[in-house]
């Protein structure tokens, strides 16, 4: 923790789905915010009207709510503290882009993330990392070429959600429980996206990961992350 300063930051979190952000930032979010930095969460994708998510119990898709998920959404983001917050696409914008990220061409979601870039001028970005999911890979590898060092020079961390292909932690953030607990309060927000005890998107699993996390560093409760480059 002694490493990396919180204090006066200016952070972009890129997240492929509203609870990624929370799933993988949500302690280092209070970090930053405890000591006077700014935050701004930009969600790739987001449906505001309705889809479906796969029900393992019932081995089928159930339809949910766009709308719903907004106010999960808010409610989660009020928890953490968060008050900036954007959408890259919703499907009023472009109608069945969600989960098919790869179907945008890459220059136009990298434009979307250097005005996001130029207009919050971060010190730091923080990029999902590369997942099973398809959103993850195309939104982590926009973010790569939108923090090119000669468009943006800042430092570059990438977080960790489920599924990940390659992932090889470098920096991990020691968690106290309080801010464990609102990790977790945050996370149950998003009642529409909870699966049972065993999935990924769980506050018992969150636990379960932090605790994971934490022994690598002799720590209760931890968060990992893979630090592409630190602008000192």
């Amino acid at each position: 923790m002694n490493s990396l300063n919180f204090n006066q930051q200016r952070v972009l979190i890129l997240a492929p789905h509203a609870d990624d952000e929370t799933i993988g930032c949500g302690g280092i979010i209070q970090k930053f915010l405890k000591n006077n930095s700014s935050i701004r969460v930009v969600i790739a994708s987001f449906v505001l009207g309705q889809y479906t998510k796969y029900k393992k119990k019932l081995a089928k898709y159930e339809l949910y709510s766009g709308s719903e998920r907004l106010k999960e959404l808010q409610a989660a983001m009020q928890i953490l503290g968060v008050a900036d917050y954007h959408f890259l696409y919703t499907d009023t914008a472009m109608p069945m882009y969600h989960s098919r990220l790869d179907t945008i061409p890459k220059v136009d979601l990298v434009a979307k993330i250097e005005s996001h870039i130029q207009e919050f001028q971060p010190t730091i970005v923080i990029l999902p990392s590369k997942t099973k999911h398809q959103d993850h890979l195309v939104l982590h590898e926009a973010g790569i070429t939108s923090c090119r060092p000669y468009f943006w020079n800042g430092s570059i961390f990438v977080y960790e959600t489920d599924g990940e292909i390659t992932f090889e932690p470098n920096l991990f953030l020691p968690l106290a429980e309080e801010e464990l607990q609102v990790k977790m309060q945050a996370l149950a927000a998003y009642q529409t996206q909870i699966g049972e005890e065993c999935h990924p998107v769980h506050p018992k699993s969150i636990r379960i990961k932090a605790q994971f996390r934490g022994q690598a560093i002799y720590s209760e409760y931890a968060e990992a992350f893979q630090m592409i480059r630190l602008h000192g």
